[in-house]
């Protein structure tokens, strides 16, 4: 069932391999750009179910970090961010939207335990090493756990999204970065993960 799903995942280990060693210079780069991808990502998509000056201002508080003056990053970041965005709103992902729903159900069940249980998935979503695909189910599910509990009401929910979403940015700038970097960068990734989105038939969160 659901709760034993949590459980099979693999503990607080970092991704296989990927042992590449770029430059400081060039990997304060891609870190500094992964957050501003990450938020453009989710941003965009939360924007495009915006039926209210309410719920844009929360977005903008949760996404931006403050109001809608807040700058998210550099602009060929955010840019990679949007493009992403749009390959994941093409996507027929009705079975993966079905898999999130019961992981996101099962995290929901102990909310004492959030974090730790979301950092558990984190990792499971790269048990077998990092690809393209692999780091867009994980910015996919985070994605939609943030809408989730933007949606649902929850108390403290501005709160828990942030947390959400710094824990993830905050996984792919100490995991997923060096892998980033040592393909060529953002700009190589956005092609891969285009390739991905287009060969992909539905996601299966795992």
């Amino acid at each position: 069932d659901g709760a034993e799903t949590i459980s099979l995942i693999n503990d607080l280990q970092p991704p296989l391999g990927n042992m590449v060693s770029p430059s400081v210079t060039v990997m304060m780069d891609e870190s500094d750009g992964a957050e501003t991808i990450i938020r453009t990502f989710m941003m965009e998509q939360e924007q495009r179910r915006v039926h209210s000056a309410r719920r844009s201002s929360v977005v903008d508080q949760i996404f931006r970090g403050g109001g809608p003056g807040q700058q998210l990053g550099d602009e060929p970041h955010s840019e990679v961010g949007r493009l992403l965005a749009d390959y994941a709103t093409q996507l027929d992902d009705s079975y993966y939207a079905r898999e999130t729903e019961q992981s996101i159900s099962v995290l929901e069940q102990r909310p004492e335990s959030r974090m730790l249980n979301l950092q558990r998935i984190i990792n499971g979503v790269f048990r077998h090493g990092i690809t393209a695909g692999h780091v867009m189910s994980l910015l996919q599910f985070g994605y939609r756990y943030v809408h989730h509990v933007i949606q649902s009401g929850i108390e403290n929910g501005e709160e828990i999204c942030r947390q959400i979403l710094d824990s993830i940015i905050q996984y792919v700038k100490q995991y997923v970065v060096n892998w980033v970097t040592s393909i060529g960068g953002w700009n190589e990734f956005s092609n891969r993960a285009q390739i991905w989105f287009s060969n992909a038939k539905s996601i299966k969160f795992e």
